[in-house]
């Protein structure tokens, strides 16, 4: 009964965080709607005080293009089952989820090149819709993948995620409390192995705390 209640507890908390990750999606969406695409990286700015704190929460919490994904998730996985998540293997993906910092070197390399008057107006055009149309077909990939816009592609969320470098309070694993039943690395939309880390310093964290509300055994936790 008492495990029971656990779990019904857990639903119910699992429930209102999607909720609020929601509302705070589409406010994320409306700041893009009216101020444009310059928008995402002034919230990222903005955030960052508490991105030092815990990580790329904007990645995790705010960004829109992760509302799209999310959406895309779901009908994937009605449709693909078991199936769904195995496009990429993890051989592909460790080495593919370096792409979205060649993209965002290419970007400020583009940019400087632009102020230095070494591109046309024209050529940076066409490079902007460039990346435009590769996210656009990322977050259509997360059909198939689980957050393939944040893992494989987002330049933004690559200069976001910097920040878990230097944050001040990691995820942290009780050994002692963990059973390595591995629920947290399934869930995690960054394809992190959670359950062999003492502490979560990947690069790729995204801050979104599903590793911690899925745990059975509550061995995860954010540091105080």
């Amino acid at each position: 009964m008492e495990q029971r209640n656990s779990i019904t507890s857990k639903l119910k908390i699992s429930k209102r965080r999607e909720t609020y990750r929601l509302i705070f999606q589409l406010i994320g969406l409306s700041i893009f709607v009216y101020f444009g695409r310059e928008s995402t990286i002034y919230v990222i700015l903005l955030t960052l005080p508490l991105a030092v704190l815990i990580g790329p929460a904007y990645c995790g919490w705010m960004c829109p293009r992760g509302m799209f994904q999310n959406i895309a998730g779901i009908v994937g996985r009605k449709f693909l089952g078991k199936r769904y998540n195995r496009l990429v293997s993890r051989k592909v993906h460790d080495k593919l989820r370096f792409f979205r910092y060649v993209l965002l070197l290419f970007v400020l390399a583009t940019v400087i090149l632009y102020e230095f008057e070494v591109l046309g107006v024209s050529v940076e055009a066409a490079i902007a819709d460039g990346l435009v149309a590769i996210m656009v077909l990322s977050i259509l990939l997360s059909f198939f993948v689980d957050r393939a816009a944040c893992r494989y592609f987002c330049k933004d969320g690559a200069f976001a995620s910097l920040v878990n470098l230097v944050k001040i309070r990691k995820i942290r694993r009780d050994k002692s409390l963990c059973n390595s039943c591995g629920i947290c690395d399934k869930v995690c939309p960054m394809w992190i192995e959670v359950s062999t880390k003492g502490a979560v310093e990947d690069h790729s964290c995204i801050s979104c705390f599903k590793c911690i509300c899925a745990c059975p055994q509550d061995a995860l936790s954010i540091e105080e």
